[in-house]
């Protein structure tokens, strides 16, 4: 496999590369992009589709190749590998919950392969990343290989999609699916954010949407201790999410996706009732050292890779600013091969030495090596 990785500022920039790539004998069959909602992604895929390249695509809040941040751009990873060893698929996700989107999933997978490895993408402001991933998992009844996350949309916050050669969903998942027999798919997710103040009780929860803190609309106990209102409350809660308390004791990261009218807030993903909560924030640029460490750990269980898909929130990207390519220059760097990336609204992944979940204000990297 040989991964070939690009970036343009247009569509019609797109197929000059793709003929530039046939041209140095490669014959490319599957193709990673990561758009801006700037661009026509009806018009995106169809130009793959004029090479019969298939696309596992994604709307994103800034783009990523190699060791370069991009904005209002089209990222690409053209991949040459032999059909047989990947599917791709799309769930569209309208009158269905998200747990049940991710069970489609599942399902379609296990009359395929044996012994699949995912990587999908979630399309709508109001999907329930964790029960994505419980869908996915439940139905599997076992741990698998599995990474992506959230689309993004310039951090505007209106609608996110993913797409293939031939379709658009503004709600659902992509998910392509390799066989682990000829392809390895394994990666970690890092963040580094710590919870601060005192903790805070859900008092009504459904799901992912939070009604109640503390007996207060949700929405007011943001405007009470951050002191932000409906309209900045995106840009502000981005940077302190909150640090949710789960039954075995263990920690997730939950930020804000959509503020309803009655003042109750729809959360990336799930949020239980009950549960103890603390907001959360970043100690500075040392989330990079914490970040760049454990990859270099992990480098040690997986030291060979042939690509690197990075799935990075967005609000890495506020609170870094310009040092975030460093983040990222210095992650490429432990495996030193073509990377393609994008800042999303969620991640899905495993921290170290742990099952796979879904977070936010975190990295994952996800590496593709063919076998």
């Amino acid at each position: 496999m040989k991964p070939f990785v690009f970036s343009v500022s247009s569509v019609e920039q797109i197929e000059g590369h793709i003929q530039s790539v046939q041209q140095d004998g490669l014959t490319p069959t599957l193709a990673i992009v990561f758009s801006s909602v700037v661009h026509n992604l009806t018009e995106v895929g169809a130009t793959f589709a004029k090479f019969n390249i298939e696309v596992f695509g994604a709307s994103s809040s800034g783009e990523i190749t190699d060791d370069e941040v991009h904005e209002g751009s089209i990222v690409v990873m053209i991949l040459d590998m032999n059909p047989d060893v990947y599917r791709l698929n799309a769930f569209d996700g309208e009158g269905k919950t998200s747990y049940q989107v991710g069970q489609s999933v599942a399902e379609w997978g296990k009359t395929i392969y044996d012994n699949p490895a995912f990587m999908v993408m979630s399309a709508g402001l109001r999907a329930d990343g964790e029960q994505i991933v419980s869908g996915i998992i439940d139905t599997m009844a076992r741990q698998i290989p599995l990474f992506g996350g959230l689309a993004g949309d310039d951090l505007r916050a209106r609608a996110t999609f993913v797409f293939t050669s031939s379709q658009v969903l503004g709600n659902g998942v992509l998910a392509l699916m390799f066989d682990q027999s000829a392809v390895d798919l394994r990666g970690v997710a890092v963040s580094g954010w710590r919870g601060i103040g005192t903790a805070k009780t859900i008092t009504r929860a459904e799901g992912n949407i939070v009604y109640g803190i503390d007996g207060l609309p949700a929405l007011d106990v943001y405007h009470k201790y951050l002191n932000v209102t409906a309209e900045t409350l995106h840009m502000h809660a981005a940077e302190y999410p909150l640090l949710v308390k789960r039954d075995d004791g263990s920690h997730v990261l939950r930020a804000v996706m959509v503020i309803n009218e009655d003042k109750s807030i729809v959360f990336a993903g799930t949020v239980p009732q009950g549960a103890k909560v603390w907001f959360s924030t970043t100690p500075g640029f040392e989330i990079i050292d914490h970040a760049v460490g454990q990859m270099a750990t992990f480098r040690k269980e997986a030291p060979i890779a042939d690509a690197i898909v990075l799935f990075s929130c967005a609000a890495r990207h506020l609170q870094l600013g310009p040092m975030v390519e460093d983040e990222i220059c210095s992650v490429r760097k432990l495996w030193n091969v073509p990377l393609v990336g994008l800042f999303t609204y969620g991640e899905i992944g495993p921290m170290p030495e742990t099952r796979c979940d879904f977070h936010n204000e975190t990295l994952v990297a996800a590496l593709i090596r063919e076998k």
